[in-house]
């Protein structure tokens, strides 16, 4: 990252890193430790994209599909990708 850039709004963070870099393999990586595996956080997003499309899945996804914890896991992901630690 570009130390001279301004820093994203975590929530920008998050918007733009499911609309442009999530996929199966950084589930993976995000979903690495869940206890319920990252197969089948990948499949429910999956599945919210097939219900809701890509732009309200993105929403909706984090607010009904995930937990706290998980909630956690993919914000501090997205956080870093574009802030860095």
């Amino acid at each position: 990252m570009d130390k001279t850039a301004q820093k994203k709004e975590p929530l920008m963070c998050y918007f733009h890193f499911m609309f442009n870099e999530w996929n199966e393999s950084k589930a993976k990586k995000v979903f690495a430790n869940a206890s319920c595996g990252w197969q089948y956080l990948w499949q429910k997003w999956c599945s919210y994209c097939d219900r809701y499309g890509l732009y309200a899945a993105i929403t909706m996804y984090y607010t009904d599909g995930l937990d706290k914890n998980l909630q956690k896991m993919l914000a501090d992901a997205a956080n870093e990708h574009y802030n860095g630690k």
